[in-house]
Formats: structure tokens, C-alpha cells, sequence
């Protein structure tokens, strides 16, 4: 097990307790020398802590008030440690409709791009991915690496540098849904079927088939998650 240093758990703890709500934003963080009693770090390691959280946009320093939150719309929301501290130990059905509806509008297009700029290189990467998760089974870490990778792929050949950027910020909003997403939806063959109308799409050249395939694929995919997070076989 891979032991994290010390300033990175306890930006995480500081962290947890902001995106939590226990640090609301235009709060002022306790002195230097009480936060590194409280987290038992030297004030080296909690300035670097700090220093973590500033480049995630949760905190600033304001003069002559010390070292504040910032409010939420100017928090890094994609960033991977905010995305799973704001989840907390499990995802709420606000974060999961508020991840899909990201993901609606990115995804689509960014299909309906591959599908007239990737090349055939790309092309063969969405295909692999795809073949990967026909190959593994269902449920297993091997799938989702697949399905994550399709996505990915996707963005990444869209030929569009910045909607090449959300790919790890896509990845990172599905691993969160996952753990959920699939504990009822069991159905192999409908999960394939729709990414691989997807896939077909972009390589047939098709950007208006190629958006609707993703836009289908979608919703179900959001169904499943918060029928993972109720317990029970309901679609919204």
C-alpha cells in the first residue's frame, strides 16, 4: 500500500472538510501553528498543504485576513481529489444528475467530432476499447478500464484540443458512478449494444448518428446509477 505524505493527507482532511460544508466558503482557516498541532505536520508540510488546495481553487490568501475558502463556483469542480471529496462515501442523487448532465453535454459532441475528424488510428482506439469490454466480463475491473477508455478515446480523437482536456475529468465522474452504477444493471448485452451503436456511428462517418448513439447511451447509463444509489430497478 502506497503511503501518502503527510501534506497531501492532511490537504485531504482540510479538503473533506470544505467541500463537506464544515469549512463554508469566506471562512478563515485557524492559525499556522493551531492547524499544525490539529494534523500533527510540521508548518513546512501544512504550507504545502495549502499550497495544494490554492491550485485546486479552494483556498486564497487575503490580505491582512489570512488564508480563507473560496466560494464554490470558483472551486476547480473537475479536479480528481475534489470530484471524490465531494462525493463523500457515497454520491448523492444531485452529484449523479450533475455529473450526467456534463457529460450530455460534452460526450454527444464529442462524438459527433470524432466521427468527422479522428483518424483511422483513432478510430481503431475506440474499436480496441470496445472490443475490450466484449471481451471481459461485465463487472469486472478489466470492463471498466475498457469502458473508461472508450470514453476517453472518444474525447481525446475529437480533433478538439480543449474537449480533449475532459477526458481525465470524465474518467474520474465515471469511476465515481461505477462503484453504483453497476451493482443492478447487469445486462451485458444492452451495456455492448449501446456503445457499440456509438462506435459504429463514428466509423461510419455518420456526426448526427454519432451524437444521438451517445445521447442514447446516456441516459440509461444514468438510470443505472441512481438505481444503484436507491437500491431498486427504477429509470428517471
Amino acid at each position: 500500500m502506497v503511503r501518502l505524505p503527510r501534506h497531501t493527507l492532511t490537504a485531504e482532511a482540510i479538503g473533506r472538510r470544505i467541500v463537506g460544508g464544515s469549512l463554508k466558503p469566506g471562512a478563515v482557516l485557524p492559525n499556522a501553528d493551531l492547524l499544525a498541532r490539529e494534523f500533527k505536520v510540521s508548518r513546512p508540510a501544512l504550507r504545502e498543504a495549502i499550497k495544494l488546495l490554492a491550485g485546486k481553487g479552494l483556498l486564497e490568501m487575503a490580505p491582512r485576513r489570512g488564508t480563507v475558502v473560496r466560494p464554490r463556483a470558483q472551486w476547480n469542480r473537475l479536479d480528481d481529489d475534489v470530484l471524490n471529496w465531494e462525493r463523500g462515501e457515497a454520491p448523492t442523487e444531485s452529484f449523479i444528475r450533475n455529473l450526467f448532465e456534463l457529460r450530455r453535454m460534452i460526450e454527444p459532441e464529442a462524438a459527433a467530432l470524432a466521427a468527422t475528424r479522428a483518424t483511422p488510428e483513432g478510430i481503431e482506439a475506440i474499436g480496441k476499447a470496445l472490443s475490450g469490454m466484449g471481451e471481459a466480463n461485465f463487472t469486472s475491473v478489466d470492463s471498466i478500464r475498457a469502458d473508461l477508455d472508450f470514453h476517453s478515446a472518444i474525447l481525446t480523437h475529437s480533433g478538439n484540443d480543449f474537449l480533449a482536456t475532459f477526458a481525465p475529468a470524465i474518467e474520474t465522474s465515471m469511476r465515481v458512478t461505477f462503484s453504483i452504477q453497476r451493482r443492478l444493471a447487469d445486462d451485458s448485452k444492452r451495456f455492448l449494444h449501446e456503445h457499440a451503436l456509438v462506435f459504429y456511428a463514428i466509423r461510419d462517418r455518420d456526426p448526427n448518428a454519432s451524437r444521438a448513439a451517445s445521447l442514447a447511451l446516456l441516459s440509461p447509463a444514468e438510470g443505472d446509477a441512481l438505481a444503484g444509489l436507491f437500491g431498486t430497478p427504477d429509470r428517471p
